[in-house]
């Protein structure tokens, strides 16, 4: 349980009784600055309030030292740096479905396991089949499950995989039988899902889903226009023509499975352009390092190695 912990980095996290000293340890520079010219303000405030105001500020700055230290060394997550990431997760599966262990310990391996899925892109289909078998409404810690579906999915995830996990959801979570606050769940976990794989979603689901924002309660009506405002804006072809909404783009489509965006050029390159032109036409445009004449390094050393002979 220790190496479990290690690796999801949880051994750095404060404990609960730290919460008086991360106060002053979490201080950035200009409160500090802010503390201290309160504190030069003569007559502004009584002598008793003066002393704890400076005590206060040097235990942020003695605190903002230590974490200064601490910032320029490199600290990584032991998670990122595995040589054989994909290795690690198969055997954890394996563990995951063998153990005998108490809930809390499999909700942890299960923790660990979808973060190294998701943070090195791996492919293991049979992970989400087996996350299926969780995810009920009467599932104990049933939120932190659908956290770990959601950090499981990347856009390398096959849509056929994620598709029958989206019907699950609908089917126990999204139903007229079910409480409000588990329809919220589903529906907002459901976008979650869509936005790092939006290929996983069909047209006839989404028409039953984007309903609910007629619904009475306001969670659920916020769930199901997020879930709209999702496809108008990624595949409006997916909704029905009276959903798409006034000024959608009829051209926008979904990205193939396994296409990669090459970038072509520097985004905001046109905006310098532009400002050149500008400053061209008003007769300010500023001297380029690439136009001045350049000294020949070679021609300098000379020189000095002749006032040095003198």
């Amino acid at each position: 349980l220790a190496a479990l912990h290690f690796l999801l980095g949880e051994h750095d996290t404060p404990k609960p009784g730290e919460d008086s000293d991360e106060e002053e340890a979490g201080m950035t520079q200009a409160q500090i600055e802010k503390l201290r010219e309160s504190l030069g303000k003569e007559g502004a405030q009584p002598a008793r309030c003066s002393n704890k105001k400076k005590r206060k500020l040097q235990r942020a700055m003695r605190s903002n030292k230590t974490r200064t230290k601490e910032q320029t060394a490199a600290s990584f997550a032991a998670i990122h740096l595995l040589h054989d990431p994909h290795s690690v997760a198969e055997k954890l599966f394996g563990e995951v479905r063998k153990t005998s262990e108490r809930f809390e310990v499999r909700i942890v391996m299960i923790n660990l396991l979808s973060r190294l899925i998701g943070a090195h892109r791996l492919q293991l289909p049979a992970f989400y089949a087996y996350l299926q078998r969780y995810l009920q409404p009467h599932q104990r810690d049933i939120t932190l499950l659908l956290a770990y579906l959601v950090q499981a999915c990347h856009e390398q995830v096959l849509p056929d995989t994620l598709q029958p996990m989206l019907r699950h959801l609908a089917n126990h979570f999204v139903t007229d039988k079910s409480r409000p606050e588990m329809v919220a769940i589903g529906l907002n976990t459901t976008r979650e899902v869509c936005v790092r794989v939006p290929l996983s979603m069909d047209e006839t689901l989404l028409a039953d889903l984007i309903e609910y924002r007629r619904d009475r309660d306001k969670a659920v009506v916020a769930g199901a226009r997020s879930l709209l405002q999702l496809f108008r804006a990624k595949a409006p072809a997916l909704l029905h023509k009276k959903y798409r909404g006034k000024g959608c783009d009829l051209e926008a489509e979904l990205d193939a499975y396994g296409a990669v965006k090459v970038a072509t050029g520097v985004d905001g390159a046109e905006l310098l352009t532009a400002r050149e032109a500008r400053l061209s036409a008003q007769g300010r445009l500023a001297e380029r390092d690439d136009d001045k004449e350049w000294a020949d390094p070679s021609s300098e050393e000379e020189g000095e190695a002749e006032r040095g002979t003198r």
